[in-house]
């Protein structure tokens, strides 16, 4: 038995180890919180009919998840009849528990719990007895070490995963006896404990009821997976409209072509020079295109084989809507490249300086004025 919680308590080290190797703790102290409700049954292990001997149990428990994978439960279950006492209650047993979540120690976690799941936990506690034994005095209680070990299965529900109900098979041990002055593991003081209860999750900081963090990369490929289905689902009803996008951006790359080679350019048209990189933008959408990011990609290498390089980065818009619209629009469109140059590229912010210009007239078409234009120093 002790070789079996030698082993327990290393998986829990491997564990928690491997969640903050894995993960980006950025969670706030009052994320990540739950509290439940247990009731069922507890019986000795030992010499003692399971049914027969069987008595109520019930208690509490406070729980923080630390990782996906590793948490704390503070528990106080209170057993009714377990003992010859005047009390209601004679037994209450508080204990601290660590939990082990299986799934994702085998499985990484994927950003939202499974249906189900299984924790292994284990802990130890202070088992308070009333009118435990008699001496001259009259009645006394009793206090003693406890120990427990034991499985949760566990069945998240609800949509948002809010609610959890779990089965909690688990073994407890007294750890001290009477006329006994050490600690040990005695199948004759233990008991089999079989409860089921149910958690309520606590609402995040993020907004969510299970465990987040504040950059975790599973849900963002989640998101990110779930914006690509959406996009091919829209695409695949509007191929025609699809195509006409196309021969307007093969247009416009030819006249940017163009304007390249020209080496004397109205103000109207000018020439995009070496160091300047266009970025166009849908009408109304700061949002940048995919067949965009080649532009930017190209800006991202100049920049990463010139560290001592800035860049500044001008939004216009083209004059549909009005003025205060389009000052944002512009202002905006800006920004959104310097997201992607810093969260894509790696590119320190403190090298790109944006502004929106409104209304541009960098292009004799109005439409291609829908633009950031990135030039380099």
């Amino acid at each position: 038995m002790k070789k079996s919680l030698l082993l327990l308590a290393g998986v829990m080290g491997l564990g928690s180890l491997n969640a903050q190797t894995t993960e980006e703790q950025s969670v706030k102290f009052r994320d990540n919180w739950s509290i439940g409700v247990n009731g069922g049954i507890v019986t000795p292990l030992t010499h003692s009919a399971f049914f027969k001997n069987a008595r109520a149990t019930m208690g509490i428990d406070l729980n923080k998840q630390l990782s996906p994978v590793y948490g704390l439960t503070f528990e106080n279950m209170w057993s009714i009849n377990a003992f010859e006492s005047n009390a209601a209650f004679d037994a209450s047993n508080l204990m601290l528990l660590h939990r082990i979540n299986l799934n994702n120690v085998f499985c990484r976690y994927k950003g939202k719990p499974s249906l189900f799941e299984v924790e292994a936990l284990a802990g130890f506690g202070w088992l308070h007895v009333n009118d435990a034994y008699w001496t001259d005095e009259g009645e006394k209680d009793g206090n003693w070490i406890t120990s427990k070990a034991g499985l949760n299965f566990n069945f998240n529900i609800g949509e948002k995963k809010a609610w959890t109900i779990a089965v909690k098979p688990a073994i407890t041990w007294t750890m001290t006896q009477f006329g006994l002055d050490h600690i040990n593991f005695n199948a004759n003081q233990a008991a089999w404990e079989i409860t089921a209860g149910i958690v309520y999750h606590f609402k995040n900081s993020s907004g969510k009821h299970y465990y987040t963090n504040g950059c975790n990369h599973a849900e963002q490929i989640a998101a990110l997976n779930a914006t690509i289905s959406s996009m091919e689902a829209e695409a695949a009803g509007k191929d025609r409209a699809l195509q006409n996008a196309q021969n307007t951006i093969n247009d416009l790359q030819k006249e940017l072509n163009d304007c390249k080679n020209k080496k004397v350019q109205p103000v109207q048209t000018q020439a995009v020079a070496e160091n300047e990189y266009v970025v166009i933008f849908r009408q109304s959408s700061s949002k940048v295109d995919a067949l965009q990011m080649p532009n930017i990609d190209r800006l991202a290498n100049y920049l990463k084989e010139n560290s001592g390089a800035k860049v500044t980065i001008s939004g216009y818009a083209s004059p549909e809507g009005n003025a205060d619209f389009n000052q944002k629009l512009s202002e905006k469109r800006a920004e959104a490249v310097k997201k992607i140059l810093v969260d894509k590229y790696g590119i320190n912010a403190d090298r790109i300086t944006t502004e929106g210009k409104g209304v541009g007239s960098i292009f004799a078409e109005p439409t291609y004025n829908r633009a950031s234009i990135c030039v380099t120093k």
